[in-house]
């Protein structure tokens, strides 16, 4: 899985127009939320995927045509270019935001009957009441809040929700529409 950028870009390696970003390293860190990932970027997807091991006692293969994450991106073909440069370490937390209902509390002095019990003059028990006050909370209104929830699911679908993240980035720099994620 991968992005490929399909603009044109002058790279330290070369003009390229399929420029490809990877991730290569994912920490998961539950305690505060958060995963923290590395991407390298590569002049196109042939020559990331020459860098991978097929077998784990393969030796480490060059990384030839890994690129430098300043580049000159060209938005049309009468441009002088716009320096870019593009993140090679995200830290993003694990959480979704949320619309949940948050009861408003006000505390209300109220004043109540209460019973107890007395005697008559016959000595025989009854039930005398009287007024006390005292506080109560009571649900004025419920508001609805936006909060950030923390999401364990997402380590479900971690890559995904990492490439996502990365795509949101690089459409600040470059149109959408030419960026492609790749399975």
């Amino acid at each position: 899985m991968g992005i490929r950028l399909q603009v044109d870009l002058e790279t330290n390696r070369g003009p390229t127009n399929e420029l490809y970003i990877r991730i290569d390293h994912i920490k998961i860190n539950r305690t505060v939320a958060k995963v923290v990932f590395s991407t390298t970027i590569w002049l196109n997807k042939e020559l990331a995927d020459q860098s991978l091991k097929e077998f784990a006692d393969d030796p480490i293969k060059p990384s030839v045509g890994l690129v430098n994450p300043k580049v000159i991106y060209y938005p049309d073909s009468k441009s002088d270019g716009l320096d870019a440069t593009f993140t090679e370490l995200y830290e993003v937390p694990l959480v979704i935001e949320k619309d949940i209902e948050k009861d408003i509390i006000e505390t209300e002095k109220v004043k109540k009957e209460v019973p107890y019990i007395s005697f008559d003059e016959n000595g025989d028990e009854i039930t005398l009441y009287r007024t006390v006050e005292v506080e109560e909370d009571k649900v004025v209104r419920v508001e609805t809040i936006t909060k950030k929830i923390v999401d364990y699911t997402i380590l479900n679908r971690l890559e995904e929700f990492c490439y996502d993240h990365v795509v949101k980035a690089l459409s600040e720099v470059i149109p959408e529409n030419k960026i492609e994620k790749l399975y």
